[in-house]
């Protein structure tokens, strides 16, 4: 099983992501499972589900990459995130045999961890509390390990109309070619040749001072980023090698 560092939050809200492969599957299978509200129904279709495999196996009719003890965990697993009731404090993604379970539940996610090895491909995850808490208050910052192109802290999005303008676009331009490269605009052709785009690069804040002054609303969304060794936390332990 793999730890790896999250960039910023999964779907603006989760810090924790968890990957899991399923020896077996079926679409949207294991979904429904967790959503019936009775565990008999739930043990009696894994059950049929599990000796079905087993004889299919034995035949040599499928091809089951996965181990007993995997089908096992699976099993167990589906219980046990119905006791958790982990769709109440999440989000789950299912194709085929992958499962993404997305959370801020840090101890569901250790437990899971504890119990589930075999199951997991991967958590991903800020590198402490810390962490947490800045991207959950800075939504629009991105975590790096080197900036953009190696200098720039800041994109620019245009408006989705002004980006298509390309008086808006050949006015920035002219405007931003005193800065020289501490701008980069992205690359792209207007429909008669004249030069449009959708996003940019700034190198500071100062000069994103400026050229928010200048744009105004044709910006629609700003994001920044930091790069993890910078943070003050850096080189702190990581959440799941914490007592």
């Amino acid at each position: 099983m793999e730890i790896k560092h999250c960039k910023k939050l999964f779907y603006s809200q989760y810090a924790y992501k968890v990957r899991l492969r399923m020896p077996t599957g079926y679409n949207q299978y294991i979904k429904v499972l967790l959503r019936y509200s009775r565990d008999k129904t739930v043990e009696n279709k894994l059950k049929s589900l599990m000796k079905s495999i087993q004889e299919q196996r034995s035949e040599g009719s499928i091809s089951f990459e996965g181990t007993d003890s995997q089908l096992r965990s699976m099993y167990d697993w589906v219980f046990w995130a119905r006791e958790n009731k982990i769709y109440n404090h999440g989000r789950i993604n299912e194709y085929w045999r992958i499962i993404t379970y997305y959370t801020n539940r840090y101890k569901l996610v250790k437990d899971m961890v504890k119990k589930f090895t075999s199951l997991i491909e991967y958590v991903e995850q800020p590198t402490n509390e810390k962490e947490a808490k800045m991207l959950n208050e800075k939504k629009n910052t991105t975590i790096v390990d080197r900036l953009p192109y190696n200098k720039y802290r800041y994109r620019c999005e245009m408006d989705y109309w002004d980006g298509r303008d390309d008086k808006v676009c050949e006015r920035f331009i002219r405007w931003s070619e005193p800065y020289n490269k501490r701008i980069k605009i992205s690359s792209q052709w207007g429909t008669y040749g004249d030069r449009s785009f959708h996003k940019f690069w700034v190198q500071d804040k100062k000069l994103l001072n400026m050229v928010q002054l200048f744009m105004g609303r044709s910006i629609r969304h700003i994001e920044s980023y930091v790069i993890r060794s910078e943070l003050p936390w850096a080189g702190q332990k990581d959440l799941f090698d914490e007592n």
